[in-house]
Parts: C-alpha cells; sequence; structure tokens
C-alpha cells in the first residue's frame, strides 16, 4: 500500500528498514563479538544506514569531498557540479575568495596506493593533481586547497 500512496503521488525511492533492528546494533556497537553475532541471525542482514545516507545525497543532489591533515579527515557537503572555489568556499569564504588552485587525489587512488602518511606513491604514479577554477569536484575527491587572501592597503 506504501508504494502504490508513493507511485500515485509522483513515485520515489523506498527503502524499507526496522528501526527497533537498527537500535539493537547500534546499541551493541562498541562489542564485536556480539555485533557479529546479532548480523548473523537472520544471516545476511546489514544495516541500511549508508544505503539511506547515499540515496539521500542522490536526491538531494549533493556530493561529499575530504580534506585531511596530521590530526583530521574531514567530509564537506557540496552541491551536484560544484566547482573547486565553491567546494573551497565551503569551508571558509576567504578559501573561496583567494582561491589559487586545488591538490587533487581521488579517494580509490589513495586508498590503493598512499601509505602510512604518505602520498609519494600517489605522486609517482601520477594520480595526485593540480585542478583550477574550473574543476568540477567530484564526489570522495581528497583536496588541498591552496588560497591567499590579503587585505586592501588603506
Amino acid at each position: 500500500k506504501i508504494n502504490e500512496w508513493i507511485n500515485s503521488h509522483g513515485g520515489g525511492t523506498i527503502i524499507p528498514m526496522s528501526v527497533e533492528w537498527e537500535q539493537g546494533l547500534f546499541d551493541i556497537k562498541d562489542d564485536a563479538a556480539a555485533t557479529t553475532e546479532y548480523l548473523a541471525n537472520p544471516a545476511g542482514l546489514k544495516s541500511i544506514l549508508p544505503r539511506i545516507v547515499k540515496c539521500g545525497y542522490n536526491t538531494l543532489s549533493l556530493k561529499y569531498y575530504f580534506t585531511a591533515g596530521e590530526d583530521e579527515v574531514r567530509c564537506w557537503t557540496i552541491p551536484h557540479g560544484a566547482l573547486a572555489p565553491e567546494a573551497a568556499g565551503v569551508i571558509h569564504t576567504d578559501f573561496e575568495r583567494g582561491f589559487i588552485k586545488a591538490e587533487i587525489v581521488g579517494f580509490e587512488d589513495c586508498k590503493a596506493l598512499a601509505t602510512n602518511k604518505s602520498m609519494a606513491n600517489v605522486k609517482a604514479a601520477g594520480k595526485y593533481r593540480q585542478e583550477g577554477k574550473q574543476y568540477v569536484v567530484q564526489d570522495g575527491d581528497i583536496i588541498h586547497f591552496m588560497f591567499n587572501v590579503t587585505t586592501k592597503k588603506k
């Protein structure tokens, strides 16, 4: 009946889920053995939350990119089709105003080639690149922004 109602009102994505089951999984998230047992009965069940997030991003025409430093990795949300300066502006408006370039590596390339705190293998493979103001940020890019903001002389 829910599917019929949705289809009669313009259609859309339906993601069945059990809040009770998801809450049970969340409650034991810090206990690896209990989590394994919980996921084994009934076999094959897994959390639907990642799918909800992915479908939500797609429905809202959103993408995400990452910034990484010594202390943290952050994920930033941008609209689909955002250019590099606009993505920089999500972090801080000065980043967009003083945008020079973006140093970019794709997530999968980083995962496959990067070593502990080193991008040397990524650079050697030619997967670390510099992009300008017209670069359309791709889902999952890891970006380091170069910018320069100067104050006007009085």
